[in-house]
């Protein structure tokens, strides 16, 4: 995988992720429930197969020692990156940690600067805000 393949892959999966915590935020746990993808979770997909377990109130630890269970057969190591990033996204929206503080911690997993992050622009559109009266 090259670095452009692996930084798109990125890119997708944080900005999925984003997305899925500013909603549980807002809406709950149980409103990921129609967002998850089936063909995803069915293939074992770190970050759909983890949330399926979220929303089903699957106990964290558990949640963790599966996928990591999963994450362990990976040999390539771009891959293994990006399924962690994937199993720390699931359970960072389970502990429902703040979007700003979920990005710094997937972005912590590369070597891909805050200056270069694409996804720094999105994470700008999904903090929330207080409203100001």
């Amino acid at each position: 995988m090259t670095h452009d393949e692996f930084v798109k892959k990125y890119n997708d999966i944080v900005e999925r992720a984003l997305t899925f915590a500013k909603k549980a935020r807002r809406e709950g746990l149980l409103a990921l429930d129609e967002e998850a993808d089936q063909d995803r979770i069915d293939e074992r997909d770190i970050f759909e197969y983890g949330i399926r377990f979220v929303v089903d109130g699957t106990h964290a630890e558990i949640v963790e020692k599966i996928l990591s269970n999963i994450i362990k057969q990976e040999k390539d190591e771009n891959m293994l990156i990006l399924k962690t990033i994937q199993k720390e996204a699931a359970l960072s929206i389970q502990a429902g940690d703040n979007p700003r503080m979920m990005y710094h911690l997937l972005n912590s997993y590369t070597d891909i600067t805050l200056k270069e992050d694409e996804i720094k622009k999105l994470i700008e559109d999904l903090n929330e805000r207080p409203i100001v009266l």
